[in-house]
């Protein structure tokens, strides 16, 4: 029997605030903005240094909700950004991976998840038929 190739499951490019701390010491807590997520992870930027393995509690805020999905998730990487626009502040890209969250919020994530890369491939359609319809 096969296994699945996580970085393979879908994934959509989604812009929404989650705030964070780490679980054990050395004990951070930051704000970023996710790059895109998946059922299984999410890639954000923020401005806190994340040691790989760290575990963290998640608060992630959908616009479509008034309360923050709960979750927890480990660092699988962290990297500079390669912009950087203030030389006194230093922003970091990193890859989480979910363990825990509630099925309920699982459930609305995989919707909002859907409903943003529904929204997106609306979007680019749109551009596109535009262009078409701009050269003739």
């Amino acid at each position: 029997m096969g296994t699945i190739e996580h970085r393979r499951l879908f994934r959509s490019e989604v812009f929404t605030k989650v705030s964070y701390e780490t679980i054990t010491p050395p004990f951070i807590k930051g704000r970023a903005v996710t790059v895109d997520v998946s059922s299984i992870g999410l890639h954000m930027i923020g401005a806190e240094v994340l040691a790989v393995g760290a575990e963290l509690l998640l608060k992630i805020y959908l616009e479509s909700r008034k309360t923050p999905i709960a979750a927890t998730a480990k660092v699988v990487w962290q990297k500079e950004c390669m912009h950087q626009p203030d030389p006194k502040k230093v922003y970091y890209a990193s890859g989480l991976m979910l363990l825990d969250m509630s099925p309920q919020d699982a459930v609305v994530t995989s919707d909002y998840i859907f409903d943003a890369a529904t929204k997106h491939q609306l979007s680019c359609e749109k551009q596109i038929i535009k262009q078409l319809q701009d050269k003739r």
